[in-house]
């Protein structure tokens, strides 16, 4: 049986609203999302894959119970954020719903 990943963020107040903001930015150039089981798919502009992987590089430092997957395919960058059930609530308020 796996052990459930520690939900919680090592940035401060400040730094995860700063944070939040930088995914809000980024995330408004999505062409459309979707929920998945556990998280949210996206679909943005290719150009956009540089600073998705950088972004979600730097969530992962932060937060490492997210997963995030990248997808390059027909000029579209398709993105994933899933997390542990008990962190639903955080990918909602991060990401959306």
């Amino acid at each position: 049986m796996s052990e459930e990943p520690i939900i919680a963020c090592s940035l401060d107040g400040g730094e995860q609203q700063d944070r939040a903001e930088q995914w809000r930015r980024l995330l408004t150039t999505a062409v459309r999302s979707e929920p998945v089981e556990r998280g949210i798919r996206f679909v943005l502009p290719v150009g956009m894959a540089g600073q998705v992987a950088g972004l979600a590089a730097a969530e992962l430092r932060c937060c490492p119970f997210f997963e995030f997957t990248l997808r390059l395919a027909d000029d579209r960058l398709g993105f994933e954020v899933r997390a542990p059930v008990a962190a639903a609530g955080l990918v909602a308020d991060l990401f959306g719903t």
